[in-house]
């Protein structure tokens, strides 16, 4: 037999369970980048909030989880980890597809609470001796429990997975406009010869007209309590020539949040990839770069 917890006890444990969801994707968010406006802002906080409602909701009935949903908690936790390293993307969809399967959990939970509460009514209708008053104010009021934690989750879930596919939505409609921006200052000759030139001859080509002040690199690590910690070795500058070694590329960084911004030299084109995807880079070989004539 299952004995119930006070409620007291309960109360303890939603919070406590609360609190170790937020340390479980990393509670030191000062160096994480800004995500990205929308209508409605989603930062790392919504993650842990969600899960940490999901993972003591506790679908019962008579005392015993009937419907689990762990491992939509431990989802959501994933989810929020690839928001925290700028992986928009797959995070919106994990959150889409772990938003529509909390619903069925839920779906299926009130399908048992109804068909419960449907026998008890028949089995009292038969034999009004066998139900006690006392043991249905207990089902309503279990039920009555659960309903209220669905819809404060619910709530919850739902601002997130708004929040984030709206935010995503916005990235995917701006465009890629050209940089209002001055353009970066080369030697004359250089960008004829850099285009003309095959890809295995840029690196020493980007050596005879630029210094390379600095190889940049980068650490990725499990933050002490969770989540991804990302550490740049020089912080990278804005507004500042960049040659990545792996697909021998000159870049202008424009701006380096969960989306980075980069102007490419040779089309003279904005573009945007992904904060991972710029980690990669970095990781295959990037030259923060400086003109020799440039005395800055």
């Amino acid at each position: 037999m299952v004995l119930g917890r006070s409620p007291m006890n309960e109360m303890q444990r939603e919070e406590s369970e609360s609190e170790k969801a937020q340390a479980e994707i990393g509670s030191d968010t000062r160096s994480e980048p800004s995500p990205p406006a929308s209508g409605m802002e989603i930062n790392v906080g919504d993650f842990t909030r969600t899960q940490g409602l999901v993972k003591s909701l506790r679908l019962m009935l008579n005392n015993q989880v009937v419907v689990q949903v762990e491992e939509i908690a431990s989802g959501v936790l994933d989810a929020g980890r690839k928001f925290k390293v700028g992986d928009l993307e797959q995070a919106n969809i994990d959150i889409g597809r772990l938003y529509a399967s909390f619903g069925q959990r839920v779906n299926q939970w009130e399908n048992q609470a109804r068909n419960l509460e449907q026998q008890m009514k028949m089995q009292a209708a038969k034999n009004p001796k066998s139900i006690s008053i006392d043991a249905m104010n207990r089902m309503k009021s279990e039920q009555t429990a659960v309903r209220t934690r669905i819809r404060t989750a619910e709530v919850q879930f739902r601002r997130l997975h708004q929040g984030l596919d709206q935010a995503f939505t916005n990235f995917q409609r701006q465009p890629a406009a050209a940089t209002s921006r001055k353009p970066a200052l080369l030697a004359p000759d250089f960008l004829e010869l850099f285009k003309a030139g095959a890809i295995a001859q840029r690196p020493q080509l980007v050596k005879e007209y630029f210094d390379i002040e600095t190889v940049l690199k980068v650490h990725v690590s499990r933050g002490a309590s969770g989540g991804y910690d990302i550490k740049f070795e020089p912080l990278p500058l804005l507004d500042r020539l960049y040659f990545f070694m792996k697909t021998a590329q000159l870049m202008r960084l424009e701006q380096l949040s969960p989306v980075v911004l980069v102007h490419n030299v040779q089309t003279d084109q904005q573009s945007e990839m992904k904060l991972s995807e710029f980690v990669r880079h970095v990781q295959s070989g990037a030259w923060l770069l400086r003109l020799r004539s440039d005395e800055s």
